[in-house]
C-alpha cells in the first residue's frame, strides 16, 4: 500500500463511475468533410497565443469564434485553418506553413505543435480562414538545453479576476517584452464577489458550455490578447479554473464526488481548449497533465508543478465547512507523512529531478505560496491556512530536505494565489530562524483580483522573520531577470486597476546572488 493518501481509493472509484458519463472531445483529421469560411465576420476574436517553447519549436493556438455572443453561429462542420510561421514581423520570409482541422467538439480550437525550427531566435506566426487573417503573434525558441545562455527574462503572473479590475497589467507585461510568461493559476474565475468594474456573463459555470463562455469572455480582452501574442507562455492552474479551494476530486461545497469530477473534467477540457498546450497534456479520461520540466540553456532548470489535481484532502476540516480554512497550527493532520500536495507520481518525479539539477538556477513554479506563514486568529491562537503548503507540511519538508541533500545553491520557488507580493527565505527549519536558508521565494501580486487585508497580513509578515517583503495594496506582476550571477525580481504595480489605461511602475526589486540563498532589496533608482 502506498504511503500517500488523497487521490487513492476514493479517486479511483469516482473516476470509474464518471468515465462512463464523460467523453473527451479533441480535434482529429478523421476524414470528415471540412469547409472554409467565411461568416462575414472576423473569426479570430479571441486572438492568438503560443506556449511551451522548446529549442526547436513551440505550440501556437487560436480558436474560431466569429460571434462571441452567439457561439452556435460558428457552425457544426469542421473547418480548415491555415497557419504560417516566418522569421520576420511582416510575415514575408515564411519558413513553415500548414493547415489544421478545427472541429466543433473542441469549440473550434487549434493547437499546432511546431518542431524543427532554429534555436534561440524569434519567430512570428499567423492563422487564416479563407480571406480572414488573425493578428500576428511572436515567440522565440529557447536555447538548447546545456548550451550557454547569459540572460533570461520572464514575467510571473496569477489571479486575473475579470470583474475586479481591468487587465492593464497584461498590456504592460507585453510591453516589457519578456522571453516567457509564467502564469501560475486563477487565469479565470468561476465566482463573483467584490466591487466590480465589469460583469461576468451568466451564473457560475459547471458545464462544458458554461466554462467555454467564461473563457471566451476573458480571452476577448484586448490586453490579455496582447500578452499572449507578445511571448510564449508556460501555465499551471490553481483552483478558480474549476472551483474555489477544491482538492483533487472534492468540492468545497461538499458535492457528490462523482458529479464534481464531471464538472472538473468539463473545466479541464475547456482549459485545454483555450490555452497553448500540447495534445499529450490532455490525458484520456478525467485528468490533464500540467506538471513538467523545461530547460533553458545552462541557465534555468524550471519545474512547473500542479498543486491542485492530486493533493490530499484539506487537513483538519471542520464540517460542514470544506475547502481552505484557518485551522489550529498544532493539528496533527497538518504534519501527517502520508499526506501530499503533489500526489505520489508528481512528487517522485520532482524529487528525482532535484537530484540532477541542470542549470545555474533551479526554479519551481506552482500556484500557492511555499514558505510558511505563521498566523494567529482573533483570540491570538496560532493557526495555519490549510490550502497552502502550510496544510501539507510533510510534503514541503520532503522537498526542502532534498534541496539540502542535493546541495542546490540556487533554489528559487515562484507562486501566486494570495493576491499580494512576497519575498521569502526558505529555511531548513521555519521554527528556527537561525537555521540554514536553502532558497528564495518570489510570490507575485494579482493581475486584478482584490488584495488580502494589508494591515492584518503585514502583522503576520512582521511576525515571520524569514519574510523579507509583503505588499497587498497594488495589482500587477513580477518581472524576473536571470543571469549567471544574479536573479532579480522587479515588483511591477499599477497605479489603479480600475482604470483601463492604468500606468505601471516598479515598486521595488530584490536580487539573489548566485550561491547565496536569500534576497536583498534594491530600491528603484
Amino acid at each position: 500500500m502506498s504511503k500517500f493518501e488523497g487521490l487513492s481509493r476514493r479517486a479511483l472509484l469516482t473516476r470509474a463511475s464518471a468515465l462512463a458519463a464523460v467523453t473527451l472531445l479533441l480535434p482529429s483529421c478523421s476524414g470528415l468533410a471540412a469547409r472554409k469560411g467565411p461568416w462575414g465576420a472576423n473569426p479570430f476574436t479571441l486572438g492568438v497565443a503560443s506556449g511551451d517553447p522548446l529549442a526547436d519549436g513551440a505550440v501556437i493556438w487560436t480558436r474560431l469564434l466569429p460571434f462571441p455572443d452567439e457561439p452556435e453561429r460558428t457552425g457544426t462542420d469542421p473547418l480548415i485553418v491555415e497557419w504560417r510561421v516566418a522569421t520576420d514581423e511582416g510575415m514575408k520570409n515564411v519558413v513553415r506553413r500548414g493547415s489544421a482541422l478545427a472541429e466543433p467538439g473542441s469549440s473550434y480550437a487549434v493547437h499546432v505543435e511546431l518542431r524543427g525550427l532554429d534555436s534561440a531566435r524569434p519567430y512570428w506566426y499567423q492563422f487564416s480562414v479563407a480571406e480572414e487573417e488573425s493578428a500576428i503573434g511572436r515567440f522565440a525558441t529557447m536555447a538548447v538545453p546545456g548550451s550557454p545562455l547569459e540572460r533570461f527574462r520572464f514575467a510571473l503572473a496569477s489571479c486575473s479576476h475579470y470583474e475586479q479590475g481591468f487587465f492593464a497589467a497584461y498590456r504592460h507585461m507585453a510591453e516589457d517584452a519578456p522571453d516567457l510568461v509564467l502564469h501560475v493559476g486563477d487565469y479565470i474565475y468561476e465566482s463573483s464577489w467584490g466591487d466590480p468594474v465589469r460583469r461576468h456573463e451568466g451564473p457560475e459555470p459547471t458545464t462544458l458550455d458554461d466554462y467555454r463562455r467564461r473563457y471566451a469572455l476573458y480571452r476577448g480582452d484586448a490586453d490579455l490578447q496582447r500578452a499572449h501574442a507578445a511571448a510564449p507562455w508556460l501555465y499551471t492552474w490553481d483552483d478558480h479554473e474549476v472551483e474555489n479551494d477544491y482538492a483533487a476530486d472534492l468540492s468545497e461545497n461538499g458535492d457528490d464526488p462523482a458529479l464534481f469530477v464531471k464538472r472538473r473534467s468539463a473545466a479541464y477540457q475547456d482549459c485545454f481548449e483555450h490555452m497553448p498546450l500540447r495534445r499529450s497534456q490532455m490525458l484520456k479520461g478525467l485528468e490533464m497533465r500540467l506538471y513538467q520540466r523545461n530547460l533553458f540553456g545552462d541557465l534555468i532548470d524550471l519545474h512547473m508543478l500542479d498543486n491542485r489535481q492530486y493533493r490530499s484532502d484539506h487537513a483538519c476540516e471542520m464540517p460542514p465547512r470544506r475547502g481552505g480554512a484557518s485551522v489550529p497550527a498544532d493539528c496533527p493532520e497538518l504534519f501527517d507523512e502520508k499526506r501530499t500536495m503533489l500526489g505520489e507520481e508528481q512528487e517522485r518525479m520532482y524529487l528525482g529531478n532535484l537530484r540532477r539539477s541542470r542549470g545555474t538556477w533551479n526554479v519551481m513554479a506552482n500556484g500557492v505560496m511555499f514558505a510558511r506563514l505563521a498566523q494567529t486568529d482573533r483570540e491570538g491562537k496560532a493557526v495555519a491556512w490549510n490550502d497552502m503548503w502550510d496544510g501539507y507540511v510533510a510534503s514541503r519538508n520532503r522537498i526542502l530536505k532534498r534541496v539540502e541533500e542535493a546541495k542546490l545553491a540556487n533554489f528559487v520557488t515562484l507562486a501566486g494565489d494570495i493576491h499580494s507580493s512576497w519575498v521569502n527565505e526558505l529555511k531548513a527549519d521555519f521554527d528556527k530562524p537561525e537555521s540554514a536558508t536553502l532558497g528564495t521565494e518570489f510570490v507575485c501580486t494579482s493581475i486584478s483580483s482584490a488584495g488580502v487585508p494589508y494591515e492584518q497580513f503585514k502583522a503576520y509578515a512582521d511576525a515571520n522573520p524569514h519574510i523579507r517583503h509583503f505588499e497587498s495594496r497594488q495589482r500587477g506582476y513580477t518581472l524576473l531577470t536571470a543571469t549567471k550571477e544574479t536573479m532579480q525580481a522587479d515588483m511591477r504595480v499599477l497605479d489603479d486597476v480600475k482604470k483601463r489605461d492604468a500606468a505601471i511602475a516598479t515598486l521595488t526589486s530584490y536580487v539573489v546572488e548566485a550561491g547565496k540563498p536569500g534576497a536583498t532589496e534594491v530600491k528603484p533608482g
